[in-house]
């Protein structure tokens, strides 16, 4: 990690940011600037700084890894070394990500503020770096400020309820501009290709036809919104067309009646609607912060859709971006969409880190908890294996060949997450005796505080019933704690069936605990 002052506060994006991530008096943060005979530190962060720093990096997904180099020389064979390897572990960590989004559809929708932002150039990289990997991309911006702007300089005002604005004929005529200046800077910014790299000079197709039928929404709770309208309906053989192309689909948001009239659209509408109507793979919220925060401000990296309604139960009730991004998360859940991911646009590389790492930036929202929970199959045993040994080394479960796992994989459920295998248990059932014993149960240290062992339990204990059993029994050496937490009971070696007593082995001397399943 580098400890200079000026590349640092340069990747937090400002001094008073850097200040406002580590609590720290902007003041302070300036003497770091400053030269040593005038009381600063000559450009060099105080060691007491760093540490905090390297956290709030964390936590905020901010690279501190400075890369450059003096252009007259090159780098020794020993600095090259630690970088060299960092790239081809994260070149194979992202492959299968590359593998399994290619082909697929994502509708991302962003704010009007985003595209005003002078980092909108990285952001539009970052779609035309998706493009190149065969990911099918539906752009959906706003215009807000933008149009906040044309309305202020002609001295207009515009009323605003519960995130919809009253949109007059005035308004109407400012909107337009408004969207035909926002898109052909966004169609300009997509058409430069991936710059400085071989694929500059690629031809970057950029559709933005009228894709949505609207309709006004008329008066609600005696609010006559006029020219504001809502989706009613999406031309969804059109998009796949021009997606079947390769072409980039840019969605303003305006919307055009079977009569001709033009109606001003909220872009979290439309891009729920097109999402729903052509069942995207993903639909992407850019967000202007981090809005799914838990109570010790750690943000929430996960949400089933009952979750996320929970949450905003409990929200006061409000017209923030953050309840208004919840609402349509949960909305297009609803309406089917898989998955949902909310991401804020500041981080650089926000869109990178949750698409194509395990951890991710943003928060992901879905009906279930565990899209990838199912029975295992003869693909797992790798993983089951590298999910297992260090437990086995510790003592904490009995140890198992890969000839042992591969005869016994049809008694094994696994929870994948993106090719990673993250928890895993099995059952071994005595029917003569109604009892199964459940086994092998393991979770990645990395996973968890997501309740993952609690879903794949359930589903080891439906799996019980099915087979007519009326009881688990389970052996641990450290996590008797844990399965009494969930309902399981001590028991007696004399409680165990006769085959299972007769290879018990008397060395670990593991706890025995049972649980009554009727």
């Amino acid at each position: 990690m580098s400890n200079d002052a000026a590349f640092i506060i340069q990747q937090f994006g400002g001094i008073k940011r850097l200040a406002k991530a580590i609590s720290k008096d902007p003041a302070t943060i300036y003497r770091w600037t400053y030269p040593k005979h005038k009381g600063g530190t000559g450009g060099s962060i105080p060691n007491s700084a760093l540490g905090k720093i390297r956290q709030a990096a964390q936590h905020l997904n901010i690279s501190l890894i400075d890369g450059s180099h003096p252009s007259n020389s090159l780098p020794a064979a020993t600095e090259q070394t630690p970088h060299t390897h960092q790239f081809v572990n994260w070149f194979r960590s992202t492959a299968p990500y590359i593998h399994a989004h290619r082909g697929k559809t994502f509708v991302v929708c962003f704010s009007g503020e985003s595209v005003a932002d002078p980092q909108f150039t990285d952001l539009a990289q970052d779609f035309v770096l998706l493009n190149s990997l065969g990911i099918r991309l539906i752009l959906v911006h706003g215009i807000r400020p933008q149009l906040e702007a044309k309305l202020a300089e002609k001295n207009i005002n515009s009323q605003v309820f519960q995130h919809l604005r009253v949109t007059d004929k005035h308004t109407l005529e400012l909107a337009k501009e408004a969207v035909g200046i926002v898109r052909t800077n966004i169609e300009a910014q997509l058409s430069t290709g991936l710059a400085n790299t071989a694929m500059a000079a690629t031809g970057i197709r950029v559709n933005s036809g009228n894709f949505l039928t609207a309709k006004p929404l008329g008066v609600i709770n005696g609010v006559d919104y006029q020219f504001t309208g809502e989706v009613r309906r999406v031309d969804s053989h059109a998009i796949a067309e021009s997606l079947d192309a390769g072409h980039i689909i840019l969605v303003s948001p305006l919307g055009f009646s079977s009569t001709g009239e033009v109606f001003n659209l909220r872009s979290e509408e439309i891009a729920t609607a097109i999402a729903t109507s052509i069942k995207a793979d993903k639909l992407i919220l850019l967000t202007e912060q981090t809005e799914q925060l838990s109570g010790n401000n750690k943000l929430i990296r996960q949400l089933t859709t009952a979750q996320a309604k929970t949450l905003l139960s409990e929200t006061p009730a409000s017209e923030s971006d953050a309840n208004l991004h919840l609402q349509e998360a949960i909305r297009a859940s609803e309406m089917g969409v898989k998955r949902i991911h909310l991401i804020h646009r500041k981080i650089n590389g926000g869109l990178q880190l949750e698409l194509f790492t395990r951890q991710g930036s943003g928060t992901l929202i879905s009906v279930r908890p565990f899209e990838d929970a199912r029975p295992a199959n003869s693909n797992d045993i790798h993983g089951i294996i590298e999910l297992i040994r260090p437990l086995e080394e510790r003592g904490l479960l009995t140890y198992r060949s890969a000839e042992t796992i591969e005869m016994d994989i049809e008694k094994f459920h696994v929870i994948e997450q993106d090719g990673l295998i993250t928890t895993c248990a099995a059952l071994y059932e005595y029917v003569e005796d109604s009892i199964g014993e459940l086994a092998c149960v393991a979770v990645h240290p990395n996973y968890r505080s997501a309740e993952r062992g609690d879903h794949l339990l359930k589903m080891i204990e439906q799996k019980a019933l099915s087979f007519g059993l009326t009881a688990l029994f389970v052996l641990t050496t450290q996590s008797s704690h844990w399965f009494a937490e969930r309902g399981f009971e001590s028991a007696k070696l004399s409680d165990l069936p006769e085959t299972k007593r007769k290879i018990y082995n008397q060395t670990r001397q593991s706890r025995i605990l049972i649980k009554k399943l009727l």
